[in-house]
């Protein structure tokens, strides 16, 4: 198993360099796609877009997955299960409900279940499973990685195939307030900003070089703009989920079945090891198809440099505010 961060810097970097770069408006085609390449084992290289070289880009095979919200919401930072649900429900209409070029949506439908106990980004070969959204209130676990960081989504997939597994999205809500359901005021983050941006991870989309782009590697204090899918998000997420695209099935059920519990707490339904359960196979062999996890890649230094610059350019308040990593 292994996890990478993904960020973005403050205002405080010179971005001059990037000016040049931008001088034109990215396309449509700014979006990346999220791939197995795992730098645990390998080198992973970037193209000249900034989007991975190097693995398979991961998608969901079937029609349609459940994700959940923990239980317990972030009770320090006042989010409560309900809001939380209801700030996912909003992310994910934005995401399920664009217009694909050509017409249609995208070919895959998300469900909400109901509150999970579990508080773990797992992934279990040999139990249930969930698609959780869990709140980080107390401690942020990856501090010592960065400390702006206010999301972090694990990927878990098949690195022969692509095919995703699971997915868990963990959020920070330890270091500034959040705003729930309303406008975020100018020292404020957005859940729904923020939820919308790492649903997109987990749907399987990168960052995005394209500054307009709810991809986009950073989100700026106050604002609400990563609510709404840009054009260069929609041609994304549909070239990921084509209107007519054939799944492989209509299933909702996670991997191996449905649990609200932990695999620590699961003691029933228990899938033998090697066996193929409601979802199939899992080998522990990671050369034949076992899962490993990945939070997708951060910018590299020239793709921040270029969004900082455009970002600059787009707005005459940045560098009064901050902007935080996604």
């Amino acid at each position: 198993m292994h996890s990478v961060r993904r960020r973005l810097v403050s205002f405080g970097l010179a971005v001059t360099a990037a000016l040049a770069t931008l001088g034109s408006a990215r396309s449509a085609a700014a979006f990346c796609r999220a791939t197995t390449c795992n730098p645990a084992k390998q080198t992973c290289t970037h193209d000249g877009a900034g989007c991975s070289a190097d693995g398979l880009p991961v998608f969901w095979a079937g029609s349609c997955i459940t994700i959940s919200v923990q239980a317990d919401g972030a009770p320090h930072a006042g989010v409560d299960f309900d809001a939380a649900q209801a700030s996912l429900q909003r992310a994910v209409e934005a995401w399920t409900q664009v217009e694909c070029p050509g017409g249609g949506h995208p070919s895959l439908h998300v469900e909400l279940n109901g509150p999970v106990t579990c508080s773990e980004a797992e992934y279990n070969r040999e139990h249930k499973n969930a698609n959780i959204i869990i709140f980080r209130d107390q401690m942020w676990p990856y501090a010592g990685i960065s400390q702006d960081t206010l999301g972090y989504t694990n990927l878990n997939f098949n690195p022969d195939t692509g095919e995703l597994y699971d997915a868990d999205i963990e959020l920070n809500a330890v270091d500034e307030p959040l705003a729930v359901g309303r406008k975020p005021t100018a020292s404020e983050v957005d859940l729904d900003s923020v939820m919308t941006h790492e649903l997109g991870h987990l749907l399987g989309l990168d960052h995005s070089r394209d500054v307009a782009a709810t991809m986009v590697g950073g989100y700026q204090n106050g604002s609400i703009e990563l609510r709404t899918p840009a054009a260069d998000d929609i041609a994304g997420i549909c070239a990921l989920y084509p209107p007519q695209r054939q799944a492989s099935d209509s299933s909702c059920e996670p991997r191996h079945g449905f649990s609200e519990q932990c695999a620590a707490d699961q003691t029933e339904d228990i899938v033998p090891p090697g066996a193929a359960g409601a979802g199939g196979d899992d080998s522990n062999d990671t050369s034949s198809g076992c899962s490993f996890t990945l939070a997708v890649a951060p910018l590299d230094g020239a793709a921040q440099l270029a969004a900082l610059g455009a970002a600059l350019l787009l707005s005459k308040r940045a560098a009064r505010r901050r902007r935080r990593w996604l």
